[in-house]
């Protein structure tokens, strides 16, 4: 892990831009497969299934039946945790519907902004290390409160072409009946362009490796997307009153997703630092594998532990990484939190672990990662939902207000629209 002395704001930037690099070399590869699908469609796709994923599926195999949903069997306690997870996401979820709004000018017209539900999205659910069912809940819930009417599933089969039991659980009890056992940028592509068997969507939401999420922004454009997701990051504030085992626990707990996680330490006090990498050196031998190897790859290629001369800097610091997670492990994080303009999600004091919030206390764990905070948000009801706006312009607009719209055309050199407003003007009269 490396550890900085208050670091010079290039020396962060270059590390940060470091981290985008390995994306921008896969992009013409990823191009290459996203192309080729769109234009040859389903036999695209097969060859590429073949090609990149566990099991070499063909036509109908692609897509869970009927007989598989039933099939699966899983244990009650999974199902009653998952029941209060999704009790839990949908008490936080169900605060963020907007409403539609109506106005009334001065002189009789109207305007408006409706709401309406995206038709139709497509949740990716990453599979091989680990299975990410909650992943699935953190998508699949805030879509159902925006009444999407159509939510498709896609995720990678293991070796004997079958999806997790979990997964498959949660489709079944949240009504999701359309599931394609697929995953990588060739499946990113069917969703967003459509195959004979698999029926194109409007948004495609939910992370993925690198493959996906560079599919993900190619296809933008012609379908939506919730972001470009990176590797996970954790960056955590602490002074002299954290507890360094807490420190060293919660950066392990990040660096366990992969190899490519990354897990920043800031702090003010250098004896905090130092426990908490001694800390650190210790608690890796308590996971398992292949948590144990996996951690200390994360920690030894992306671990970092930064000194700064008070919180003050610190922040500063935050707002340039621009963090997917964020906890202050400090004495009063409120008076630091006005200060945080930029990262996905925010826990505050040393009970806050960032694994609440994988797993569902409330607020989303889809969140922007790569500094991408600093222009986008996690994953919220809003994401499968549109405005419209609506104008209804009245006679008495027209003939008291006309000429200040038509002003402001000719102002900008545009005579006809000018004269679109003046006809109606002559017309009334």
């Amino acid at each position: 892990m490396r550890v900085l002395v208050e670091p010079r704001k290039g020396q962060i930037l270059e590390i940060l831009e470091e981290r985008k690099r390995s994306f921008l070399n896969i992009e013409e590869n990823v191009k290459l497969i996203v192309n080729d699908v769109r234009k040859n469609g389903q036999s695209a796709l097969e060859k590429y299934i073949a090609m990149y994923e566990r099991c070499p599926l063909k036509g109908e195999q692609i897509t869970v039946s009927q007989e598989e949903f039933e099939s699966v069997k899983v244990e009650r306690e999974f199902e009653e945790v998952c029941e209060r997870l999704i009790e839990r996401l949908e008490r936080f979820h169900s605060m963020q519907l907007e409403r539609s709004l109506w106005s009334l000018t001065e002189h009789g017209s109207f305007t408006a902004q409706l709401i309406r539900s995206i038709e139709s999205v497509a949740i990716y659910v990453p599979s091989g290390k680990k299975v990410y069912f909650s992943t699935f809940l953190m998508c699949a819930v805030p879509a159902k409160i925006a009444n999407v009417e159509r939510i498709v599933v896609a995720s990678p089969p293991d070796e004997e072409g079958k999806l997790s039991p979990y997964v498959l659980q949660l489709c079944r009890r949240l009504g999701v009946k359309e599931v394609y056992k697929m995953g990588g940028a060739h499946a990113i592509a069917a969703l967003a362009y459509g195959t004979h068997l698999v029926k194109k969507v409007d948004k495609i939401v939910g992370p993925g490796n690198a493959y996906v999420s560079c599919a993900k922004k190619l296809v933008f454009g012609d379908c939506g997307i919730d972001s470009v997701a990176g590797p996970t990051e954790l960056l955590i504030v602490a002074d002299e009153t954290a507890d360094p085992k807490l420190t060293a626990i919660d950066m392990l707990a990040q660096a366990e997703h992969d190899e490519m996680a990354m897990s920043v330490l800031l702090t003010n006090d250098e004896d905090l630092l130092d426990k908490t990498l001694e800390e650190l050196a210790k608690q890796l031998n308590e996971p398992s594998e292949p948590n144990r190897s996996i951690a200390q790859a994360s920690l030894e290629r992306n671990g970092l532990s930064i000194l700064t001369k008070d919180l003050n800097n610190a922040i500063e610091f935050v707002n340039l990484f621009a963090p997917e997670h964020l906890e202050l492990i400090v004495r009063d994080p409120f008076s630091l939190l006005p200060k945080v303009n930029n990262a996905g999600s925010v826990f505050l004091g040393s009970w806050s672990a960032e694994a609440f919030g994988d797993y569902g206390i409330g607020p989303n764990h889809v969140l922007p990662t790569s500094t991408s905070s600093r222009f986008s948000s996690g994953l919220s009801v809003q994401d499968f939902l549109k405005r419209i706006f609506v104008t209804r312009v009245s006679e008495e607009e027209v003939l008291k207000e006309g000429r200040f719209y038509s002003t402001l055309a000719r102002l900008e050199g545009f005579e006809a629209h000018a004269r679109s407003i003046e006809v109606r003007m002559e017309g009334s009269r």
